[in-house]
């Protein structure tokens, strides 16, 4: 049973808007999986850009290696959060589920069109999709390089359409950069215990 929140008016105590916040725990923890994520993930598209120009056979099991790796480690983190009752429970923490549930809904979506269309006319629509949901939690979140980085991302995919395959690699690895890696990084630090 979901608890009811009462809509917010000018006459709700100031003191009341805190609750509806991430506290800093919950920050701290989005900011080490924005960290993770980007920095897997520009691993490995930095990892297959490399693979594909020695003339390795197969450059895409940077992707087959990493990906499940990541997601059992951030999946260990999570339960681990769980189980120390750590786990947040405002409505942004909520909205913030829902945006990284998102995450894994793209992100199949593109591996499904990709076997019908090909990985160059997958990866723009995806880059540009992250844009959005990052933009969307940095606003969730208030936290504006969270939102810098999902332009970043956004302006990313709309530049990987005008690129063959190959160096598109280099526009995912630098759009997580911008877009997770370093505004993880800076959501950690500014949050750290």
């Amino acid at each position: 049973m979901e608890a009811q929140l009462a809509p917010l008016s000018s006459s709700a105590p100031a003191a009341s808007l805190p609750s509806l916040l991430p506290t800093a725990a919950a920050l701290r923890t989005y900011g080490v999986r924005y960290l993770v994520r980007g920095g897997v993930t520009m691993m490995a598209a930095g990892g297959q850009y490399t693979l594909e120009h020695v003339g390795f056979a197969a450059p895409w099991l940077t992707w087959l290696v990493l990906m499940p790796l990541m997601g059992m480690g951030l999946g260990i983190y999570g339960r681990r959060l769980q189980r120390q009752g750590t786990m947040a429970t405002t409505p942004a923490d909520a909205t913030m589920r829902l945006l990284q549930k998102s995450f894994l809904l793209i992100l199949l979506v593109a591996m499904v069109s990709a076997c019908f269309i090909g990985w160059e006319l997958a990866h723009p629509p995806m880059l540009a999709l992250y844009g959005l949901t990052t933009v969307l939690a940095g606003r969730v979140l208030r936290f504006r390089p969270l939102q810098a980085g999902g332009v970043v991302c956004g302006l990313a995919g709309v530049a990987a359409a005008g690129v063959p395959a190959h160096p598109q690699l280099l526009l995912i690895a630098g759009a997580m950069l911008a877009g997770y890696v370093v505004p993880g990084y800076l959501l950690w630090s500014r949050h750290r215990a």
